[in-house]
């Protein structure tokens, strides 16, 4: 089948029309710290129960502990909404898959006391899509899961087929859907499966990638708005730690918002071992990550020059853990109650000035030691400390060489606890090729330049801060390395000052010319 592009309002795709609305209802709207009505976003209504995963290897059976019980129980605790006493679900794969999954749905449902029956059901040519057979079986289901692999080849197998009827037949029902991986990226309204491999750094070099484009048609987009669809106005991105792929999202966003015409695009970027419940336009984090939540704000400037960094700045990172809401309507965390240990963020203004000129190498690890604050990441347990350094960046830690694949997870995990420790630190993602620079004349304001540009994390606009009870998988074996939460940090891609007269003043915060 041959890929195409279209992109639709997100209020207008398919799902509009059917029952369970997820609209600004008060009751919610009332738990939300000053909404932004600006970032109010109508959404589409939305299955009962939508369970997005980001990856990783489900816990054994018999293990009520593990990162995937709590998230997998909820597409069995949604319940038999056909009536026949068993709750049946779909597992779909264009792979032939072990029985390991239908096994372990049958054994959460056996700890809620509910019938549950799981069957692979495996879905691997166009002509499989539109047999009556296999649409029979899914058709019938109480719920649809759908596994990991690529969502390219979801999209190629299954879009306009019988298929997905069937899967819109169990929500119209009030049956529930979900999936992991591949799985849950290929349920949102901007689905990244054109089929190309695309990598942060890909982005960070060229913000015009053909890696973002559409294998089957190049030159095309490869973000399609005519798949599954089933969380409307946004784009969902797995794996987000552990591939380090906050940079991929950022060039998806852009251009998932250029394509549409749009600035209100939400970028989710799930973390594997963690999922994402969502319910009536709220999503609740759940397991052991992170669930990152990136969008523009009115201060935001987009800019995609071809064969050049991309530049996205003024950008609101929401990074939650487990038992934190987000607001899907709104665009924001929900504050009322807090999680459980949240600090709120006392940001101590601005550092102290800097002094003398630098040039730091974003393509050489050793350079991290030119930041005033230096973060230890596996195979070392996770630790702060200053600079010896006789000249650096003041309160400020960087990641550098994050385009290679070695600890590129550990080093993404590290820099955001460090700032969870170190409030009014800068955090700097360098990348291969990126050099960042200031003058004797102009210590305070950092120049980006080179063929790949940085991403900029600060907290000056945070309002609160935690610490997941969970190890991150990113830790080393002394368990040193939680996962942090960071409401409200700002986020901004930047390369080639020359360029487009950008730079960033490490004192105040800012984005300067």
């Amino acid at each position: 089948m041959s890929r195409h592009h279209s992109t639709l309002p997100s209020a207008l795709f398919w799902l509009a029309g059917l029952t369970g609305g997820c609209g600004a209802d008060r009751a919610v709207a009332a738990r939300l710290a000053a909404p932004t009505s600006s970032a109010a976003v109508a959404l589409a209504a939305t299955p009962p129960v939508v369970v997005l995963i980001g990856g990783g290897a489900e816990g054994n059976i018999g293990d009520k502990a593990a990162w995937s019980y709590g998230l997998y129980k909820e597409i069995i605790a949604n319940g038999d909404v056909t009536g026949d006493g068993v709750v049946t679900i779909a597992v779909l794969s264009p792979y032939e898959e072990s029985q390991f999954i239908p096994q372990y749905f049958g054994w959460i449902g056996g700890t809620l006391g509910t019938p549950a029956a799981a069957s692979n059901v495996q879905v691997a040519t166009v002509a499989d899509a539109n047999s009556p057979a296999v649409n029979a079986q899914v058709a019938s289901a109480d719920a649809v899961w759908i596994k990991g692999g690529d969502q390219g080849v979801f999209y190629d197998l299954w879009n306009g087929t019988q298929l997905e009827t069937s899967i819109r037949a169990v929500i119209a029902r009030g049956g529930a859907i979900g999936g992991t991986s591949a799985g849950a990226m290929s349920l949102a309204e901007y689905c990244l499966c054109g089929g190309l491999t695309y990598q942060s750094k890909d982005v960070m070099q060229d913000a015009q990638t053909e890696a973002l484009d559409d294998l089957s048609a190049p030159g095309t987009s490869g973000i399609h708005a005519d798949f599954l669809g089933v969380v409307s106005g946004v784009f969902i991105d797995s794996h987000v730690i552990e591939r380090a792929r906050l940079g991929r999202l950022l060039g998806v966003l852009a251009r998932a918002n250029e394509d549409a015409g749009l600035d209100t695009l939400l970028g989710v970027g799930i973390e594997s071992h963690t999922g994402l419940v969502v319910r009536n336009g709220i999503g609740e984090v759940r397991g052991a990550g992170t669930v990152n939540f990136v969008r523009q704000t009115p201060a935001t400037v987009r800019r995609r020059p071809k064969g050049h960094p991309l530049v996205y700045t003024q950008l609101r990172l929401d990074r939650l853990t487990e038992g934190w809401q987000f607001d899907l309507v709104h665009r924001v965390p929900v504050v009322s109650p807090l999680p459980s240990g949240v600090l709120p963020v006392a940001y101590p203004g601005p550092s102290a000035s800097n002094a003398g000129p630098l040039t730091i190498d974003g393509g050489r690890d050793p350079e991290r030691r030119k930041f005033g604050l230096v973060a230890d990441f596996f195979p070392l347990p996770y630790a702060l400390s200053a600079t010896t350094a006789p000249r650096f960046v003041v309160r400020a830690l960087g990641m550098p060489n994050m385009g290679n694949l070695e600890n590129r997870g550990a080093k993404d995990e590290t820099l955001f606890r460090a700032l969870y420790d170190q409030v009014g630190a800068v955090g700097v993602f360098a990348f291969t090729g990126s050099l960042i620079s200031r003058s004797a004349a102009d210590p305070d304001r950092l120049a980006f330049e080179g063929t790949s540009g940085s991403m900029v994390v600060d907290l000056q606009s945070a309002t609160y801060r935690g610490l997941s009870r969970w190890v991150s998988y990113q830790s080393d074996y002394t368990e040193s390395l939680h996962p942090a939460a960071l409401v409200g940090a700002t986020l901004h891609a930047i390369g080639e000052s020359t360029l487009n007269g950008m730079r960033y003043d490490t004192r105040l915060h800012l984005i300067t010319p």
